[in-house]
């Protein structure tokens, strides 16, 4: 079947499909607005295709690889001046996200995707030794930043990224998790002249999945988000991962996580081919919303349009209910 959108077609060479008519600047263009160039790179650079790619494309390529391993290098820089800081308070923070990944490499500059900052998880009582912390190395806090859950983004003059600082998990990833699965899954370590902790396999692997699909909300919407499918991809198809497939089997009493932890998984084995253990039949609300998503990664501008008119429909919705509660 020949790809009809450009992040299928971009799929398809990062799973080393390559085509001789590929258009470069679509290709890299797609891939810099889902933050994978540096895999596409790989990707290239693994395949047969690469001597008979264009010559421009591929040194681009090579140069934005180039670029995300010094920006990594200095991110892991930021990443140890914030954890000393820390520890000197007698603050153990966990690494989260693309920074716990980041942390596990051998060579944090090896890391694949490009980051936008790097978050770090603090408990609520430790704030103000994190904040005089933050002070002390000179950093600001940006403004607008705060949430719920995060007291804000710090930043440093002269740092390629801010902190995202949270004093907690987001609270539709916070509710699949007890004080036991973070005492089990959160595992202590020790690199590079820092103490810090960061989630194992299965956590992050459960972080990966509700950080897309639910806080940024690509369940309702149907995005697809091809930066965190090949992260759960990697983690997957490495061999000294240890997944725990029954705890993350556990998680689905969730309804939120069970219908994105079953939509995750179908478009992992249907764009990547990653198969996972065998796990009971989709239902069929799952079956129909992987139809929707696969409909909207294929047509993108209909899914535009889908999602606006379905927007507007749950506005409208809202309106009625709120005027009928008044009378």
């Amino acid at each position: 079947m020949t790809a009809s959108s450009p992040l299928e077609r971009l799929t398809d060479c990062i799973g080393g499909k390559f085509n001789d008519e590929s258009n470069w600047f679509e290709l890299i263009s797609t891939a810099n607005a889902e933050f994978v160039a540096p895999v596409l790179c790989r990707s290239l650079e693994a395949s047969d295709a690469a001597a008979r790619a264009e010559p421009e494309a591929r040194a681009y390529l090579a140069e934005l690889e180039r670029a995300n391993q010094a920006r990594n290098r200095n991110l892991w820089a930021l990443v140890c001046k914030a954890i000393k800081g820390f520890n000197a308070k007698g603050v153990t923070p966990t690494l989260i996200k693309g920074a716990s990944e980041m942390a596990l490499m051998a060579d944090p500059s090896q890391y694949s995707r490009l980051l936008i900052d790097v978050d770090l998880l603090v408990e609520p009582d430790e704030l103000p030794a994190v904040e005089q912390a933050f002070d002390q190395l000179g950093f600001e806090l940006l403004a607008d930043s705060q949430y719920q859950h995060s007291p804000g983004s710090y930043w440093c003059p002269g740092t390629v990224a801010a902190v995202d600082l949270h004093s907690s998990f987001p609270e539709r990833i916070a509710c699949l998790l007890s004080g036991e699965d973070l005492n089990a899954r959160l595992t202590l370590q020790e690199r590079d002249g820092i103490i810090f902790r960061v989630p194992d396999d299965s956590l992050r692997f459960l972080i990966n999945i509700s950080h897309d699909m639910l806080h940024h909300t690509a369940l309702a919407s149907g995005a697809t988000n091809l930066r965190y499918l090949l992260t759960l991809a990697e983690q997957i198809k490495d061999p000294q991962t240890q997944l725990d497939w029954g705890w993350l089997q556990s998680k689905r009493h969730n309804w939120r996580f069970r219908l994105a932890f079953d939509l995750q998984l179908m478009m992992l084995d249907d764009l990547l081919g990653v198969a996972v253990p065998a796990t009971e039949p989709p239902e069929f609300l799952v079956r129909l919303l992987h139809w929707r998503r696969l409909l909207k990664f294929r047509n993108p501008r209909l899914g535009q349009i889908e999602w606006q008119l379905v927007r507007y429909g749950l506005s409208a919705a809202r309106v009625v209910g709120m005027r009928r509660s008044e009378r």
